[in-house]
């Protein structure tokens, strides 16, 4: 397979580097590729939302869950264990963030 010069379309090997033609760098545009995707990755700001499809009562566990990569079973034996270990002070803050939090677009 030849890798074409994006600057005077001559064919090379897949593994030179520069065009044997015009001399230019041919793994420079991968590098801006490369480049410009862990631009993106980076940039891209994760949102909390409720979720509209996976809830038992509000759709802030699976919110949560999604939003830090977790287990949504798990997020709500949390829930579940710091109601009993607050005191009910859980309960005031689940209430709170299911208020603040919006639902996740259609």
């Amino acid at each position: 397979m030849s890798v074409y010069c994006v600057r005077c379309g001559t064919a090379n090997e897949e593994t030179a580097e520069f065009c044997v033609s015009c001399g230019e760098n041919l793994k420079k545009e991968e590098k801006k590729k490369e480049a410009k995707k862990e631009t993106q990755t980076q940039t891209s700001e994760k949102t909390l939302y409720r979720s509209r499809t996976n809830k038992m009562i509000t759709g802030l566990s699976a919110g949560l869950a999604k939003y830090f990569d977790m287990d949504v079973d798990l997020v709500r034996i949390l829930w579940v264990v710091g109601l009993f270990v607050s005191g009910g002070i859980v309960a005031i803050v689940y209430l709170i963030m299911a208020a603040a939090i919006p639902l996740e677009p259609e």
